[in-house]
């Protein structure tokens, strides 16, 4: 073996190590942090009361991200929905038209773009059950045969 290229790669394997272990570190982060952002800035309001199985505040997260999926199934259009909402909410657009009749509109809030694209990012990746109730109320309020 030709030194120079066993120093080469003896200097390229550890980089290159370090480099896949920062960026799984860094996407374990983000979606940590998506987490924490939701549950400090979303919670507080898309909750489920375990009596009733529903908020009186606003919709349980759990349908928003199901509505929100139907119409926007990639990733990308699923954040920028989000975004979308967060920064302008506008019951003309509103994919939920049950809930804001019900809730109310969403407040505008003074979240900051990227804290909501990564509660977003985490609300698309959340892998989740639908509470068992939920399927009979969906069916009820849209149709048999659509809640999945």
């Amino acid at each position: 073996m030709n030194p120079t290229s066993f120093n080469t790669n003896f200097i390229r394997i550890p980089l290159l190590s370090i480099a896949l272990i920062t960026l799984t570190t860094n996407v374990t982060l983000a979606k940590e942090n998506g987490k924490e952002l939701f549950n400090t800035l979303c919670l507080s309001c898309h909750t489920i009361n375990s009596n009733k199985g529903i908020t009186k505040i606003a919709p349980p997260i759990f349908a928003v991200i199901k509505h929100v999926k139907s119409a926007y199934p990639q990733r990308e259009d699923f954040v920028q929905q989000i975004i979308d909402w967060v920064e302008y909410p506008d019951k003309d657009v509103s994919l939920m038209r049950g809930a804001i009749k019900k809730f109310g509109l969403m407040p505008q809030l003074p979240y900051k773009r990227e804290e909501v694209k990564k509660v977003a990012e985490f609300l698309y990746d959340e892998k989740s059950t639908l509470p068992t109730w939920y399927k009979k109320h969906y069916e009820e309020k849209h149709g048999q045969n659509k809640a999945k």
